[in-house]
C-alpha cells in the first residue's frame, strides 16, 4: 500500500511538471476550421477549401498545438517574437481576440522549433479569419 501510494505520488509530481504552470482555457484557442491530411495531390501537399496547397501535416495536432500555444504564453514569446494572450476567459474585447489569434498564428507558423518552420495560416482558416476579422475592427 505504502509502495502504491509512493508511485502515484510520483507518476502524479512528474506529469504536473510537465504542464505549463498557467494552462489557458482551451475555448479560448479557435479551432482550426481544416483537418490536416485533405485532398492529397501526390507531392506531399495537400489542398484547403481554396485549393491553396499546404503540407499534409498541416494543421498539427490541436492538442500539441494548444500545449505549444501554453508554453509561448507563458514564455511571453515565440523564438524571441513577443506575443500577447490574455488568458481570462471573460476578457472578449477585440483586441484581446485579435492577440490570441495573432499568437496562435505565430506558434503555428513556427511549429517546428525554427523561425518560419511550422504551417501557413492558410492551413488554420477559423483563427486567419478571427486575427483579420478583429484587425478591421481595431
Amino acid at each position: 500500500m505504502l509502495t502504491s501510494n509512493i508511485l502515484t505520488l510520483l507518476l502524479t509530481t512528474a506529469s504536473a511538471s510537465s504542464i505549463p504552470s498557467s494552462t489557458i482555457d482551451r475555448s479560448l484557442i479557435p479551432e482550426f476550421g481544416l483537418r490536416a491530411g485533405q485532398s492529397p495531390n501526390g507531392s506531399g501537399s495537400c489542398a484547403t477549401a481554396n485549393n491553396i496547397l499546404i503540407p499534409c501535416f498541416c494543421p498539427p495536432d490541436r492538442g500539441e498545438f494548444v500545449d505549444r500555444v501554453n508554453s509561448a504564453v507563458a514564455a511571453g514569446n515565440v523564438l524571441g517574437t513577443p506575443v500577447t494572450f490574455n488568458v481570462d476567459p471573460l476578457a472578449q474585447s477585440d483586441k484581446d481576440r485579435f492577440d490570441r489569434a495573432t499568437t496562435c498564428l505565430i506558434v503555428l507558423q513556427n511549429f517546428n522549433g525554427t523561425r518560419g518552420v511550422g504551417c501557413p495560416a492558410v492551413s488554420v482558416p477559423n483563427i486567419l479569419s478571427q486575427q483579420k476579422q478583429f484587425a478591421r475592427l481595431l
